[in-house]
């Protein structure tokens, strides 16, 4: 994935601006997990993306850079995915969705995490995952929940 202007305009398109990382911490997140993460596109333009990455259970801190990931990682964790409203209908949330969980599968994880934004546990629920009674760190929302899929 080389394009983060284009993953940072499509974070704009799907979240407004209420959820914006910065582009520091989704290079990082690349940098530390470059297998863990996909860019979809079509006759050149960017459709989507999906940023995972090894970790333990609970969620990390959003708007900051990892500075490592844990040693025993035994979960994925799904940091983010995004689709562009052009390719809406298109399924491509599920494709880049089974990228994730055959990576994660591939690395033995014992499961993988997610935080849902308040309006999108519904379709985080339809792919299996389930809420986990743990709280997040400040700044994913009100109504944001950790979920896992085993």
């Amino acid at each position: 994935m080389d394009d983060l202007d284009a993953v940072l305009r499509i974070q704009r398109e799907a979240y407004g601006d209420d959820y914006q990382e910065s582009a520091e911490v989704l290079a990082r997140k690349l940098r530390l997990a470059p297998d863990a993460c996909w860019f979809a596109e079509r006759d050149g333009v960017g459709l989507g993306y999906v940023f995972a990455h090894p970790w333990t259970a609970g969620a990390p801190r959003l708007h900051a850079p990892l500075a490592s990931l844990p040693p025993a990682a035994d979960h994925g964790f799904l940091h983010d995915l995004a689709v562009s409203p052009r390719a809406r209908g298109e399924r491509l949330g599920g494709r880049l969705f089974a990228q994730v969980l055959d990576w994660s599968r591939a690395a033995e994880h014992r499961g993988l995490q997610l935080v849902a934004l308040a309006d999108a546990v519904g379709f985080w629920r339809r792919l299996g995952f389930v809420p986990c009674a743990q709280a997040l760190p400040e700044g994913y929302g009100v109504g944001a929940v950790l979920m896992r899929l085993v």
